[in-house]
C-alpha cells in the first residue's frame, strides 16, 4: 500500500463523490468484503475523533440567505452526463445558464454561502452535484428511492439541496394549468440527438436535418429555431446551446413561479 501511495496510484475523492456510489445511477458491481482481519501495526488512524451530536447538529443547521431553482440537461446514451444547467434566483432577478461538461462545478462555484437550491426530481439531478461537494453534513433525507434533502459544503460554503417534487408531487408539465402560468412556445426537443458524442469537447453546433430524425414535429422544431434569437446558424445548422438553454430556462421559470405561488398561497391560507 505504501508503494502504491508513493507511486501516486491513489486519487483523492470527496465525501460527496463517495456518496454517489450508493445512488441508483452509479451503483457499482463490487465484490463483497468477506475477510475483515487486518494487522494493526500497519494501520494509521486517520479518522477524526467523533464530535458530540450537539456540535455536529449545529454544523448542519443554517438559515438560507439565497434561494435558487435549477435544472440539468443531460445526454442519456451510455453514462448520463450533464451538459447544461440553468438556474433562477427566487425573485427571477438572476436567470443564468452554464454550458459544457464542467457545468456542475461551475454552478457550485457561483453559489454564495448559505444557498438553498431546489431541483424537481432531486434523485436524478443530485448525481451530477454530489460528487463535487467537499463534504456532506448530517444525514441526507431519503425516502425509498427518492432523495428529498442533502446538506453539505463546497469549498467552505454551506449548501442545502432540496427536492421540490417532494413538496409538489406533480410533473412539471402540469404546473402551468395548476398555477395558471404562462407556458411559452411548445417544447420540441430532440433529446436523443444531444448525445455524448455530439457534445464532445463542448460542441455547440448541431445539424438540423439530423436533429429532425429524433422528433415527431419537424415544422414546430424549425419554427422554434427561428424564434430563438441567434439559434439558427445557417440553412442546416443551429446552436445546440441556445436551443437547449431556451427550454431549460423555460422549465426553471415554470418551476420557480409554480413553487413560489404554491408556497405563498399556503402562507395566505394559514396566516
Amino acid at each position: 500500500m505504501k508503494t502504491l501511495w508513493e507511486c501516486k496510484y491513489f486519487e483523492p475523492i470527496s465525501y460527496g463523490e463517495l456518496f454517489t456510489y450508493t445512488t441508483d445511477l452509479y451503483k457499482q458491481n463490487l465484490a463483497p468484503f468477506k475477510d475483515l482481519t487486518y494487522a494493526p501495526k500497519y494501520c494509521v488512524q486517520l479518522k477524526k475523533k467523533a464530535e458530540s451530536k450537539e456540535v455536529n447538529k449545529n454544523k448542519c443547521k443554517f438559515i438560507p440567505e439565497h434561494v435558487f431553482f435549477a435544472d440539468f440537461e443531460c445526454s442519456t446514451d451510455g453514462f448520463h452526463k450533464a451538459f447544461n444547467i440553468c438556474y433562477d434566483s427566487e425573485d427571477g432577478s438572476v436567470s443564468e445558464s452554464i454550458w459544457g461538461q464542467n457545468c456542475a462545478t461551475e454552478f457550485l462555484e457561483r453559489l454564495p454561502d448559505k444557498s438553498l437550491i431546489y431541483f424537481h426530481n432531486l434523485s436524478y439531478d443530485i448525481n451530477f452535484i454530489l460528487r463535487h461537494m467537499t463534504e456532506v453534513k448530517g444525514t441526507p433525507i431519503i425516502k425509498g428511492s427518492r432523495t428529498m434533502q442533502i446538506t453539505g459544503l463546497y469549498k467552505g460554503r454551506a449548501i442545502i439541496i432540496k427536492d421540490s417534487y417532494s413538496v409538489i408531487n406533480k410533473k412539471l408539465k402540469l404546473f402551468p394549468a395548476m398555477f395558471n402560468l404562462q407556458t411559452g412556445p411548445k417544447e420540441v426537443f430532440p433529446y436523443n440527438y444531444y448525445s455524448s458524442v455530439l457534445l464532445a469537447n463542448d460542441n455547440r453546433t448541431g445539424v438540423i436535418s439530423e436533429a429532425c430524425k429524433f422528433i415527431h414535429d419537424a415544422d414546430t422544431f424549425m419554427k422554434n429555431i427561428d424564434s430563438i434569437k441567434g439559434c439558427r446558424i445557417d440553412e442546416n445548422h443551429f446552436d445546440l446551446e441556445k436551443y437547449s438553454t431556451f427550454y431549460c430556462k423555460q422549465d426553471v421559470r415554470i418551476l420557480r413561479e409554480g413553487f413560489v405561488k404554491f408556497r405563498n398561497d399556503l402562507l395566505k391560507e394559514f396566516d
